[in-house]
């Protein structure tokens, strides 16, 4: 996820302005052979999946996928598809109030029959801002609402207000066991480097006339000067994983995960970035494993690339613990056989049955004008990892 702001906002918004993807065809990827010991070294086989995907989450019953795809225009529409590929379709391409929106980061409420996306608004309104550009990926969040869409593209409904410029409701994820929406809200634009950021939850509620809400809304404040960023709840349902700054003098752009109680309590910190960035955690289905994505161990870059190593990410695994934690992909390492190059990767979802993760892989470009190309990669894990 990325934040709203005035600027680039963190190592990982310097990526995430590149905007348009490029439908560039490449070939499959083979990962070596497991280790004989499958937690140490799990992937199986890492293979493309999705050419463009970007964002994506997997429905709890296991038969669909949700992402986002730019088209020819730069500008992002919502897709689903079955995991065989052979039913895609586009929610959001024929919807005449977006067609100059921005609508992404799809997730599946958990009956598998609709969805909630985060639409933003068309760059007339940030006419404000000194590098729009910067600002009007999908990811910038300037000027985001959320809106319910059923998985027919039939009914599409408005779920949230903006209620100032420049704030932003960004990071949908459902819980576990019930109908509650967990986001993060910038309820103030100008407060410290990126904005004054709050967690909030909701009931999500369909009425009698089939017209879905979000009612109850509780706020978790946060501290005056972090950036917390949801990752998602807790299994209980009680707390939510986050990644944020909560260390004393730690920079926004240098975030940790952390589990967080709702009913207080001192936060629970998984992993130890110092100086770099940890985002992305999202809870295997048997509970025991945490997939993120981080920089660590990244380094170097050359000058023209327009990523930088600060901005890299590779695909990573922990216990829930935060304990154990190992490397699972090799994107930006030049030696490896598997190498893109400067890569990132960002969003993830688990496969219900738990061998499986979706994640979205952006790599290539330079200020030579070449444009970066973005996919859904599917890492396959050993058996043992099956639900």
């Amino acid at each position: 996820m990325l934040k709203a702001g005035w600027s680039v906002q963190s190592p990982t918004d310097v990526l995430r302005f590149l905007t348009a993807a490029l439908c560039v065809p490449l070939t499959g990827m083979t990962a070596p052979a497991p280790a004989t010991d499958p937690e140490s070294n799990p992937v199986v086989r890492i293979e493309r999946w999705i050419e463009g995907g970007a964002r994506v989450d997997w429905s709890r019953q296991g038969d669909w996928l949700a992402y986002d795809k730019a088209g020819e225009d730069g500008r992002y529409d919502v897709y689903i598809t079955s995991t065989d590929l052979l039913a895609e379709r586009c929610l959001t391409c024929d919807m005449y109030a977006l067609r100059k929106d921005n609508a992404m980061n799809p997730v599946w409420h958990p009956s598998g029959e609709r969805l909630v996306v985060q639409v933003q608004s068309h760059p007339k309104r940030l006419r404000f801002v000194a590098d729009p550009l910067r600002l009007l990926n999908p990811d910038r969040g300037v000027h985001s609402e959320f809106y319910d869409i059923d998985r027919r593209g039939k009914h599409f409904t408005l779920l949230t207000r903006f209620a100032a410029s420049g704030s932003a409701v960004l990071d949908p994820h459902f819980a576990f066991d019930s109908d509650r929406l967990l986001w993060s809200e910038r309820i103030k634009a100008r407060k410290g480097r990126y904005g004054a950021w709050q967690l909030r939850s909701a009931q999500f509620q369909v009425n009698r006339s089939g017209i879905p809400k979000l009612r109850r809304i509780k706020t978790y404040p946060a501290p005056a000067d972090a950036l917390i960023v949801p990752q998602g709840y807790t299994p209980d349902d009680r707390g939510a994983l986050v990644a944020a700054n909560l260390e004393p003098g730690q920079s926004p752009d240098s975030l940790d995960l952390y589990r967080l109680r709702f009913d207080g309590g001192e936060p629970e910190r998984l992993t130890h970035s110092r100086s770099g960035a940890d985002e992305y955690a999202r809870l295997s289905p048997t509970g025991r494993h945490l997939a993120f994505t981080s920089n660590a161990g990244i380094r170097g870059t050359e000058p023209d690339q327009m990523v930088p190593a600060s901005a890299r990410r590779e695909l990573w695994l922990m216990d829930a613990d935060g304990s154990n934690k190992r490397r699972l992909t090799f994107f930006n390492d030049p030696t490896s056989e598997h190498s893109l190059g400067h890569t990132y990767v960002g969003d993830l979802a688990w496969s219900p049955g738990g061998d499986q993760i979706a994640v979205h892989v952006l790599w290539g470009g330079n200020r030579n004008g070449d444009r970066p190309r973005e996919a859904l990669y599917r890492i396959h894990l050993d058996p043992s990892f099956r639900r």
